[in-house]
């Protein structure tokens, strides 16, 4: 019966989907306001009902519920409780052989730009912060911090801002000129506004002693002493270049950075019209920065839901931020970031096997991480002209260059560590129907001939392969049980944002105690993309060229 169930319901959800994808029939429910936000609330709403309620009774601590486990956020939490392989299994090595694209053509995906997983690796950077198994500056070795979580489980942006009160602090403007206030520190290079130097003079700026130390840095620093004079330099060069930022991650690829830059330039333009406006002219700097930083996130949740999350839906009815809908709704509960999660945003076959930058072509190897040289010298616009213009590469088995492919190995490693449950008891808890056969997994013979030889049952197949092994939705650039759960937590993570609660948000323009005063309002509503907020923040709008995560050919399938 439930079996029946669930497929009838399958097919009524594919039956409305189609339907939300009738040019006409979404061009109808955005003409009718409130038939646009019902919709859409019913919509968010079945994503999220999809699976249970926070708080998750397991978490990462422990294989049993306890005090410790429910309330200690330095652990990440968990979807299904931690469930051991009943038998042995294939090496790491051996399964990376599902990953590994050995043809010499990369298949690239008919959807994306590269600026979609850029805007992923940013958006999860300030999530998923599961420590590194080794220490960024020690080396040291810690395989439990593959269970453990930094993250403060809310979308607040501290790549920009920082995790902690005392790395807000640091990041701040001091001694702001022109009457401004409550500005992020920041340089010009050229005729540009870039985050400052995290070292001066070859050595760490003691003004930012207290930032997160870059994921990276101790591979730089010692390069820096490599014998090898240009090996040397080179090291020095992109070290001196790091920039000092909120978050130990946005440093990672000039592409992050440049996301990273965007949202620092957003805050500062605010704050430098907010000091302006005479409502605000007997404000201090500390209130000028915190209503500033009240309207970068809420401007940065509008952008995960309008543009990021619009792009992967395979519904052609624009999806809107609307907080209301999670003012009553059962699923309203504090964040915890799972280990689940943080398997699910492993995206390294999206990313193509070079990046263009103005006139230059980089390959991505490790050893280009942390060099911001490339943002630098094409400046932001060029910058995001270009991850616009690039096809990402498709999600999917066998598709990842060889460069990337020691990160699977590390998130096969990772599942197995934390262990998580298999594939099939997930595609379940998300009320989808479990694969009986490695073709319901992948159409791909090939895929389904590595499954079989690896795992020889399908219930054995693990959960970080399985994800990656199905075949992409129509018109996404995911996979089914991906794409459910990045809706599931996209939605039940921003949508209960503090800044998104009931009383804050409607007292948002409220004369006498603002959340983002009336100026921050008009500037919240009038961004539904990251492209708005690059228009902003260039000089010249008839010069912009494209800026989309989604291709400008792309066509629904």
């Amino acid at each position: 019966m439930l079996s029946v169930f669930s497929k009838l319901r399958g097919g009524v959800t594919a039956c409305v989907n189609s339907l939300l994808s009738v040019p006409w029939v979404v061009r109808l429910i955005v003409a009718i306001k409130p038939l646009h936000k019902r919709i859409n609330n019913a919509v968010i709403n079945r994503m999220v009902n999809t699976a249970r309620y926070r708080p998750h009774p397991f978490s990462t601590r422990s294989s049993y519920t306890s005090w410790s486990s429910l309330t200690d956020r330095s652990w990440s939490g968990r979807h299904l409780p931690a469930a051991p392989p009943s038998g042995a299994l294939p090496s790491p090595e051996l399964v990376a052989n599902l990953f590994e694209r050995k043809d010499s053509e990369q298949r690239l995906c008919p959807k994306s730009t590269c600026l979609f997983p850029a805007f992923a690796q940013y958006l999860t950077d300030g999530l998923m912060r599961t420590v590194p198994v080794e220490h960024p500056l020690t080396g040291a070795d810690d395989k439990n911090n593959r269970k453990r979580n930094t993250s403060n489980h809310e979308i607040d942006l501290c790549t920009l801002y920082g995790r902690k009160p005392k790395q807000t602090e640091a990041l701040r403007e001091t001694n702001p000129t022109n009457g401004c206030k409550g500005l992020l520190k920041s340089q010009r290079i050229g005729n540009e506004e870039f985050p400052p130097f995290l070292f001066k003079d070859g050595d760490w700026d003691p003004q930012f002693k207290k930032l997160d130390p870059p994921l990276g840095i101790r591979e730089i620093l010692k390069a820096c002493d490599d014998p090898d004079p240009e090996i040397a330099q080179n090291a020095k060069d992109v070290r001196d270049k790091v920039f000092a930022v909120g978050g130990d991650r946005a440093n990672t690829v000039p592409q992050v950075s440049l996301i990273n830059t965007l949202w620092l330039r957003e805050h500062n333009r605010l704050a430098r019209k907010l000091s302006r406006n005479p409502a605000c002219e007997n404000w201090d700097d500390d209130r000028v920065f915190e209503t500033v930083r009240n309207i970068v996130i809420v401007e940065f949740i509008k952008v995960v839901i309008e543009d990021y999350i619009n792009h992967v839906s395979t519904i052609g009815l624009p999806l809107k931020a609307d907080p209301s809908v999670a003012w009553r709704a059962p699923w309203n509960k504090p964040n915890r970031i799972t280990t689940e999660f943080s398997l699910v945003y492993r995206w390294h076959s999206l990313i193509p096997d070079k990046i263009v930058w103005g006139d230059r072509s980089y390959p991505v190897k490790r050893s280009h991480f942390l060099d911001n040289r490339p943002l630098i010298r094409v400046g932001l616009q060029r910058g995001f002209e270009d991850m616009s213009a690039q096809k990402a590469g498709l999600l999917g088995p066998k598709n990842t260059t060889r460069d990337l492919l020691e990160v699977e190995i590390s998130s096969i490693t990772h599942g197995r560590f934390c262990e998580v449950a298999p594939y099939n008891s997930y595609r379940e808890y998300l009320g989808l129907p479990r694969a009986k056969s490695f073709a319901d997994i992948s159409g791909d013979p090939h895929v389904q001939h590595d499954l079989e030889q690896h795992y020889g049952d399908v219930d054995n197949v693990e959960f970080f392969v399985g994800i990656f092994c199905e075949d992409r939705l129509k018109n996404s650039p995911l996979p089914e049980t991906i794409l459910r759960f990045v809706a599931l937590d996209a939605f039940s993570q921003a949508l209960t944002n503090p800044l998104l609660s009931e009383h804050v948000f409607q007292q948002a323009s409220n004369e006498e105690h603002p959340t983002f005063t009336k100026y921050g309002m008009d500037e919240i509503k009038a961004c539904k993309s990251l492209s708005d907020i690059v228009k902003r923040n260039i000089d010249d709008l008839s010069t912009l060229r494209f800026v989309g995560m989604t291709q400008q050919s792309w066509k629904p399938e």
